[in-house]
């Protein structure tokens, strides 16, 4: 698989993390077991992964003038990442993330993006040279949806390969999702944007094809401990999970996000770049934290291997 150029656009925030037996309910108070503060924000989180997955990797985004934004930096920059394109916000602060992991590895999580905010469509046209050295741009929900959607048309514009990840849930306009080539949700976030409840494989599909009737071009669904399901044009197909121990799922449907940007080349590799993204995301379920958890490439081949 050859090295791809690869340009992430979205957030970057501070993880303030607490294990807690199971994620509490509306008004209950529960001790937590740890606290730890981990760098994260799922723009963030796709731009290290894609780095330890071999790609050359930028980053654009907006961090606050302050203490988390320069830890922040600080830790994108010891992956490799080009921060050139990363901007300071002058009265905003870093975006955080208030994270419950439960101890059979589910989480309940609260973002406030604040810092994120400041990434706007105007500041999308300095990145226009970058597009005609990359080989796919990464977005999210994390952002402004104007920049989201600013991105995407300049894809477009330099056939440029865009991979959404419609991620956190909510609506979305149709704008957004037909200018994308290929459209990532989870089973929460799907539902939020074609109304379908995804509890069984023919939901997942019936939630595709909502998709695709909305006009998105190709659709990768994540399905957790199910896998991941595949819906383009002339085919689906389901790529099953593989078989680990769940330690925090923090973060993992980033490091799927980022593997499907490593190994999507074109149509005759569909299904091998969803169960390289499988593998990612399986690897990153298996210890704690968001960026800490992402994997490296030998890792990823060695998990193929194996299975």
């Amino acid at each position: 698989m050859s090295t791809p150029t690869i340009l992430i656009v979205g957030s970057a925030n501070v993880d303030l993390v607490t294990r807690v037996p199971r994620c509490p309910r509306p008004g209950e108070t529960l001790l937590g077991r740890s606290f730890s503060v981990v760098m994260g924000g799922k723009g963030a989180n796709q731009a290290v992964a894609a780095a330890r997955l071999g790609a050359r990797t930028f980053f654009a985004g907006c961090v606050g003038n302050d203490a988390f934004g320069a830890m922040q930096r600080e830790a994108l920059a010891q992956e490799g990442i080009d921060l050139t394109y990363l901007k300071t916000h002058p009265s905003e602060p870093t975006g955080t993330a208030v994270i419950f992991v439960a101890d059979e590895g589910q989480n309940s999580i609260v973002v406030t993006p604040a810092a994120n905010y400041g990434i706007l469509p105007e500041d999308i046209a300095a990145l226009k040279p970058l597009f005609s050295h990359i080989d796919a741009v990464l977005l999210q929900l994390e952002i402004p949806l104007e920049t989201v959607e600013a991105v995407l048309r300049l894809a477009s514009e330099q056939k440029v390969l865009s991979i959404l990840d419609a991620g956190p849930a909510q609506k979305i306009p149709s704008t957004i999702i037909a200018q994308a080539d290929l459209i990532s949700p989870n089973e929460t976030e799907v539902e939020a944007i074609t109304g379908v409840a995804v509890r069984s494989l023919d939901d997942a599909r019936d939630a595709a094809e909502k998709l695709l009737e909305m006009g998105a071009q190709e659709v990768v669904l994540k399905l957790g401990s199910r896998g991941a399901l595949y819906m383009g044009r002339d085919e689906w197909f389901h790529a099953p999970a593989f078989q680990i121990d769940p330690v925090d799922t923090v973060a993992a449907g980033d490091a799927f996000t980022a593997g499907l940007a490593i190994a999507w080349r074109s149509e005759l590799y569909r299904r091998d770049a969803v169960r390289f993204a499988n593998a990612a995301g399986a690897i990153a379920a298996t210890r704690p934290g968001a960026q800490p958890s992402m994997p490296r490439r030998a890792e990823v081949d060695e998990l193929l291997a194996k299975q």
